[in-house]
């Protein structure tokens, strides 16, 4: 008996690994922030409303920003789609 057209084939190991690894790459590619350390942004806040500050770190989908007014040392987070860049 054969294959018909209404029952796809099931999938080799290898092309699950691969298939796998694809949509792994894709998800890390969506969630690189588009700023880069030393950038001025604003943070939205929902809590605090907006802060301005530099960029310091980016752990996607993260971005650290340093606040002035704030204690040394201190990092604010923010999801990245919740900063824009100043103009």
């Amino acid at each position: 008996m054969g294959i018909s057209s209404a029952h796809p084939a099931p999938l080799q190991p290898a092309a699950r690994v691969v298939r796998f690894l694809g949509r792994a790459a894709g998800r890390l590619r969506g969630a690189h922030p588009p700023f880069r350390i030393g950038d001025v942004v604003t943070g939205d806040d929902p809590f605090n409303g907006r802060r301005t500050g530099t960029v310091t770190v980016i752990r996607a989908p993260f971005v650290g920003l340093r606040i002035p007014g704030t204690p040394a040392g201190t990092l604010v987070y923010f999801d990245h789609r919740d900063v824009e860049a100043l103009r």
